[in-house]
């Protein structure tokens, strides 16, 4: 990642040129819309990819939330452009952009217990080029062609018929977070299959409501985790740590597991390939 003083350009051929105002509702459309410009063009593997997505979705939050403060008068460009072997985007919102010395340094000590600044870290281990203008309110990225989808994506793939797609999911209907407790460890279930900044918070709160000092966090469910919901199970790892507790992850879908891998957090969570073998660990002495 770096800053620049030189302009942000568009290159190649133009695929889609919009301003939106500030409302977090317009988002998922509009990174929805980028995602399937890029596979009709042949820029992403038929599967999609979760990683790009991942990229518009932070970038455009970042814009909407500490470029514009969430304030609907201002708006917040994107360009989605393309040549024979890449694709670039620029997304600019109206604020006054932040310094390079905001951000987390990846050598102090407490970076993988940092709960801020991962948005920028996604996109950076993702992309080829990242870069912000000289006063940080637009951000330019680009990556080359890619026209097979990566192991994650792949083990990620699953067809379903339209009976499935258009029935609804007990996961959506149930709410983000389910707690139970089994024995002395509370079980956390992640039913959403998205965790972001729409549901992120709800979770935070049953987890700090739970009074066990051991905890299961089931992400069976979970095939999209944004950087909030990352910061979400740092915080928990933080907490369980004060408690002089354990917590262990299971459940971890290919995409999830890929995006923590990419942070180098694997190492700083416990996981159990199921439910079972996870309660049996933690109800250990």
């Amino acid at each position: 990642m770096e800053f620049t003083d030189k302009p942000l350009e568009p290159f190649g051929r133009k695929l889609l040129d919009i301003s939106i105002p500030t409302q977090l509702s317009f988002k998922m459309p509009l990174v929805y819309r980028m995602v399937k410009e890029l596979k009709s063009g042949g820029y992403l593997p038929w599967t999609g990819s979760h990683r790009a997505e991942l990229c518009f979705d932070e970038a455009i939050t970042n814009a909407m939330i500490h470029g514009n403060k969430l304030d609907p008068a201002r708006k917040v460009r994107v360009a989605l452009f393309a040549d024979d072997e890449r694709w670039g985007a620029i997304i600019e919102d109206e604020g006054n952009g932040f310094k390079p010395e905001d951000l987390p340094k990846p050598g102090a000590e407490d970076f993988l217990l940092r709960e801020t600044g991962r948005g920028i870290m996604l996109m950076d281990s993702y992309v080829e080029r990242l870069a912000y203008n000289r006063k940080g309110n637009a951000l330019f990225m680009t990556r080359r062609r890619q026209g097979e989808p990566e192991a994650a994506e792949l083990e990620a793939a699953v067809e379903t018929s339209p009976e499935e797609e258009s029935a609804p999911s007990p996961a959506a209907s149930a709410g983000p977070v389910a707690v139970t407790v089994e024995g002395e460890v509370a079980v956390v279930s992640l039913l959403a299959q998205r965790v972001n900044e729409d549901n992120v918070d709800e979770i935070r709160k049953a987890v700090a409501d739970t009074t066990q000092s051991r905890l299961l966090v089931d992400l069976a469910h979970v095939e999209y985790i944004s950087s909030r919901g990352v910061s979400a199970l740092v915080s928990m790892r933080k907490m369980f740590d004060q408690r002089k507790g354990r917590l262990l992850l299971t459940g971890l879908q290919p995409s999830v597991r890929d995006i923590l891998k990419s942070l180098g957090l694997l190492a700083l969570f416990k996981t159990a390939p199921d439910r079972k073998s996870a309660l049996a660990e933690l109800q250990r002495p």
